[in-house]
Parts: structure tokens; C-alpha cells; sequence
């Protein structure tokens, strides 16, 4: 598990078929945008998908954001 010093979480209005995103700030803490339209387990489910990003150092990964999500979801 990665130890990370700050992660703020924020609900925000996002498109349809958005659930989140997270972005790595230049002071190495995360921001995690969660789709305030959803309901509040697929919100959890978000933020527990973002956490996994955060812990697994996807962030720190060159490859694709498609072929991270590609094995997140199998993993």
C-alpha cells in the first residue's frame, strides 16, 4: 500500500457515464472527483476504485489510462 499524505475528495457535477476521476497534484497529494448524480453506493464504489488506483501507483504508471483500467477491472 502506497502512503500518501493528502487525499481531498470532491463531489462535483460530472457528464453522464462519468462516474469519477482522480488527478496527482504537483505536491503529490490526489484530488478525487466523484459524480455527485450518482447514488451514494455507486459513489463508495468509486471512491473505493480510485483508492485501489492510488494504492497500486497508477498514477506513477506511463502506460495507457485504457490498459489501467483494462487490468484494474480484471485485477
Amino acid at each position: 500500500m502506497t502512503y500518501v499524505e493528502y487525499i481531498g475528495v470532491h463531489l462535483v457535477d460530472l457528464p453522464h457515464g462519468v462516474r469519477g476521476f482522480t488527478k496527482k497534484n504537483k505536491d503529490g497529494s490526489y484530488s478525487i472527483m466523484i459524480n455527485a448524480r450518482l447514488s451514494s453506493e455507486m459513489q463508495i464504489h468509486t471512491y473505493d476504485h480510485e483508492i485501489r488506483h492510488i494504492e497500486n501507483g497508477d498514477y506513477d504508471n506511463m502506460a495507457d489510462v485504457d490498459l489501467v483500467e483494462k487490468h484494474r477491472h480484471i485485477g
